[in-house]
């Protein structure tokens, strides 16, 4: 496997790929090897030009970059995987120069970025003399480089499939989602796409009775309130902690592992009574609910939760309603987690299956389901989302939004109804 960390400079990636390396090959030998992108270029440059790369003009640059993938690809050394750190673009101009190839695009097996804080990158920077344009940068500027990134890699593996999986600075999560990643010891899946297929695979006989289908988020959508929250409280998880890991609306695997890590540290009895003190919590959406049931007989309801699997359970239970309901929230006990990109897999795998999909959800999590659905429907609960308000700012989106409370987004299509 080969794997591309990127991230803005002075970010840590040296640091993390060091650690990784150490925990990882002490798991298991010869599992992860460091390519190092700037040294590597740098003698690629002196052994074509005779000159270091930071003396070679942008003709020369781009030239070596092609090199370096090339040589990447040809690289079997004895190690199951390779990582790479690198870069996607640098400022210029008031905008960024986007170094990221189509060569890069296809060398990597998987891609992740480390989203480090502004000010933390400002203080790294400040230390090394080859970075000072990087300390020089205000906090706002760092952001906006940083978000520039995650959202164009985002659409690059998007398009090709894959997962962005964006970390943070938490080291011991790190490590333990890359030694799940790499080494697989527990049991749990974290490629999405595998992820979506079992789902489909495990439900296969009921998919395979109808030609339509209804998406469903849950909390918020199903439920108006989020029930996570109401589980948090009866275990004493500090509403804070989620917060952090999702701080920036970060919604890759890496942030529900680490919240399925944290739901796990109580025994399973005492995460199955929060489950349940959620479920009753559950404030019903019971316009939605009535609308499919009355309307939507011909669909099949497909409940896909990245909240607190247990309170779905629960609730579909109750209502009998969705039809089924997956998820995944405890890495002790479940397989599978639900992050922003198993949810679009899922809706792009039901249509290779020659399925009709509709997709309903509120949030950031849901907004590549909802725009791969052939119908995809946004309601707004208490407050509006401001990822899904940005969102709807920079794209021309085809999602509608349900008039279900008084709520609403700006300048977006409102239906009465699912079906009208």
């Amino acid at each position: 496997m080969r794997i591309g960390l990127y991230g803005v400079s002075r970010s840590g990636k040296d640091f993390l790929i060091d650690c990784l390396i150490k925990h990882i090959n002490q798991k298991q030998k010869h599992t992860l090897f460091h390519v190092e992108g700037s040294s590597t270029l740098d003698a690629i440059s002196k052994r074509l030009f005779s000159k270091p790369l930071k003396d070679t003009s942008e003709e020369q640059k781009e030239q070596l970059r092609l090199r370096f993938c090339d040589e990447i690809a040809g690289l079997n050394n004895g190690f199951a995987s390779i990582i790479v750190d690198g870069h996607y673009s640098f400022p210029q101009n008031n905008g960024f120069k986007v170094v990221f190839t189509d060569k890069d695009r296809d060398l990597y097996d998987s891609f992740f970025y480390l989203d480090t804080p502004a000010n933390k990158i400002i203080e790294y920077a400040n230390k090394d003399s080859d970075k000072k344009n990087v300390a020089s940068m205000t906090e706002k500027e760092i952001e906006a480089w940083k978000n520039f990134e995650i959202d164009a890699l985002r659409d690059v593996c998007q398009a090709q499939n894959k997962e962005l999986i964006v970390l943070d600075n938490n080291m011991d999560d790190t490590l333990s989602f890359f030694e799940n990643y790499l080494i697989g010891n527990t049991g749990i899946i974290l490629d999405t796409e595998k992820i979506a297929q079992t789902i489909i695979n495990e439900h296969k006989t009921v998919i395979d009775r109808y030609t339509n289908i209804i998406l469903l988020d849950c909390d918020r959508t199903i439920s108006n309130n989020d029930t996570t929250y109401d589980f948090c409280d009866f275990l004493g998880i500090d509403k804070g902690i989620l917060k952090e890991i999702f701080v920036g609306e970060r919604y890759s695997s890496y942030q529900f592992f680490r919240a399925a890590k944290l739901y796990a540290k109580n025994d399973s009895a005492l995460y199955d009574k929060a489950g349940i003190h959620a479920a009753g919590k559950a404030v019903l959406n019971c316009p939605l609910i009535n609308d499919i049931k009355n309307n939507g007989s011909e669909y099949l309801s497909i409940g896909i939760t990245s909240g607190i699997l247990k309170t779905g359970e629960i609730i579909q239970s109750n209502l009998e309603f969705p039809q089924i309901i997956m998820g995944g929230s405890n890495i002790n006990t479940d397989r599978i987690i639900v992050s922003r990109s198993v949810k679009y897999q899922l809706a792009r795998l039901l249509h290779t299956e020659k399925k009709y999909v509709i997709a309903v959800g509120d949030s950031a999590v849901d907004i590549d389901m909802l725009e791969e659905a052939d119908k995809g429907f946004i309601v707004a609960q208490e407050k509006t989302s401001n990822g899904v308000v940005g969102y709807f700012k920079k794209t021309r989106s085809k999602i509608m939004q349900l008039a279900y409370s008084q709520y609403c987004y700006d300048c977006i299509t409102i239906k009465e109804g699912v079906f009208l």
